[in-house]
């Protein structure tokens, strides 16, 4: 029996401090792991304010360049504002009134009208069938003589001033001297260069000063489509430039 006792007691002492240790680390371990925690949750908060600082940061820039933008704003409305007001009170200069021309001298000339263009020039306007027979670019006699008397006009009235001669033609293609004019174009342009030719052996023109072109068909003046229409844009158009 006493043996018993003793060995109980023996057992109590050895397994007793085993006991304690044991039950130690475990609150060790418990300790270090909240320590653990609480130092992410730390971190987690450092970085969390970090953010929020930086974004505080950045709206205050913001604010910062939103107030000089505003005043760059304001500063442009005045601006604007005051260009807008000198608009308003300026007051335009009467427009010059454009120098009134006498064409009454092309007046009964057969084949012949003269008018103002919008550029304040003038445009004589020399009828086909006057000037010139079908798919032909030479000057006929009685238009040799009508252009003599435009000639005469020109360098009494319009001495010095640029000239440009424009040739046109309608729609229908070249069929009898196709070989020659292989186009309206190249009649067109024939037909005005031999009108500025005629001017120049007038001594209507000056030779430096004036030119020739052709535009062909592509340039009408009336309806295609009909015989009359037809007839008006076979011209050829002398051009007195402002």
């Amino acid at each position: 029996m006493r043996t018993s006792q003793f060995t109980a007691l023996m057992l109590v002492v050895f397994l007793g401090p085993g006991c304690q240790t044991t039950n130690v680390e475990k609150e060790l371990n418990w300790y270090q792991q909240q320590l653990q925690t609480s130092e992410e949750e730390r971190n987690r908060l450092e970085l969390q304010l970090a953010t929020c600082e930086r974004s505080q940061q950045e709206m205050v820039d913001g604010a910062v360049r939103l107030q000089r933008e505003l005043a760059d704003a304001n500063s442009m409305r005045a601006n604007l504002e005051s260009a807008r007001e000198a608009l308003l009170n300026a007051r335009p200069e009467p427009a010059v009134a454009r120098e009134e021309v006498d064409l009454s001298s092309f007046q009964g000339i057969e084949g012949v009208s003269a008018t103002t263009d919008d550029e304040g020039g003038v445009r004589i306007t020399l009828e086909q069938r006057v000037f010139f027979t079908p798919g032909s670019s030479e000057v006929r006699k009685a238009g040799s003589q009508t252009l003599q008397k435009c000639a005469e006009i020109l360098a009494r009235d319009y001495s010095g001033r640029e000239v440009r001669v424009e040739g046109h033609t309608d729609n229908t293609p070249v069929v009898k001297s196709k070989v020659k004019f292989p186009s309206n174009w190249e009649l067109s342009s024939a037909r005005a260069c031999a009108v500025l030719r005629a001017l120049i052996d007038a001594n209507a023109v000056d030779p430096n000063t004036a030119s020739a072109i052709g535009f062909g068909a592509e340039r009408p003046i009336a309806d295609n489509s009909t015989k009359e229409g037809k007839s008006q844009n076979r011209r050829v158009e002398i051009r007195v430039l402002q």
